[in-house]
């Protein structure tokens, strides 16, 4: 559809949501998203203490923040680092307040809700430029990936396992950050495959029900991710051997084929192999 319209993705969406909505009225929806989505990160980087529910699961964003803060040492390799430590704690910082039952934006879903605000949040830190034209064509971009998953496979942790949950978070996190680093069509469509293709697998099995281990380090865990899909498909031409669609496909299959106690069930995997004391 972007090669007959000669549009890129986040345009091609744009005209579509145009046939019920005006554009201003659009851009102003998806800014009001990113604004939670900041209010979210910086509540999760000023709070600490203990989460609730009962397995005694420390906040660390707002620590982790402090001593990146500090860094200072660009010769030294936690300073190399810092890009990913900055995408982990913005994902730790939204996780610990989904956790802990603040608001955050259902991206596409609660468990999968760090994903998209860490990604974007990085963009924006390293992007001296960017401003409100990219944080939309990002959220235009990111859903056309977030409605092939759900049409095509599913974004379910209790139908597919966390891989339709965090698997499509990272590819449609990976979609917008290429397309607004200048990727093509196809290098976006890569980039989402490429962080969906390397979630596939991926159990729901959450210690005690909670949405704290694994959840909260996977979101972190799964944007740096993103962001690595998003450089490797932009250093490619945007020719692939697997496509979304074929990842989509293998997300529907397996979550199908998947044990019902890896999805949402708390009956398998982490969630009954870790010790309590």
């Amino acid at each position: 559809m972007c090669a007959a319209s000669n549009l890129s993705i986040a345009e091609l969406v744009m005209d579509n949501e145009k046939s019920w909505k005006s554009e201003s009225d659009i851009r102003d929806g998806l800014l009001l998203i990113w604004d939670a989505m900041k209010s979210c990160v910086q509540q999760g980087l000023d709070r600490d203490g203990i989460l609730p529910g009962g397995l005694g699961i420390k906040r660390r964003a707002k620590r982790l923040h402090q001593s990146l803060l500090q860094l200072d040492q660009p010769t030294v390799i936690s300073s190399t680092l810092a890009p990913m430590e900055w995408a982990n704690v913005y994902a730790l910082a939204v996780n610990e307040e989904n956790a802990a039952g603040g608001r955050v934006v259902t991206a596409p879903t609660n468990g999968a809700a760090g994903i998209i605000p860490a990604v974007l949040h990085y963009f924006v830190k390293y992007s001296p430029n960017a401003d409100d034209d990219d944080i939309v064509r990002f959220f235009l971009t990111a859903s056309a990936i977030g409605i092939l998953c759900k049409t095509n496979a599913s974004i379910s942790g209790a139908e597919v396992g966390c891989q339709g949950e965090v698997g499509s978070a990272s590819a449609m996190a990976a979609a917008g950050l290429a397309e607004v680093l200048g990727g093509t069509p196809s290098q976006v469509e890569n980039a989402a495959e490429i962080a969906l293709e390397h979630c596939l697998g991926l159990t729901c099995d959450p210690v005690a029900g909670l949405v704290q281990v694994p959840c909260i380090e996977r979101n972190a865990i799964a944007a740096v991710k993103a962001i690595n899909a998003a450089q490797m498909a932009l250093r490619g031409s945007g020719e692939h051997f697997i496509s979304l669609d074929s990842a989509s496909r293998s997300l529907r299959d397996i979550g199908s084929d998947m044990h019902s106690k890896y999805k949402e069930t708390s009956k398998g995997g982490l969630a009954v192999n870790y010790i309590e004391c």
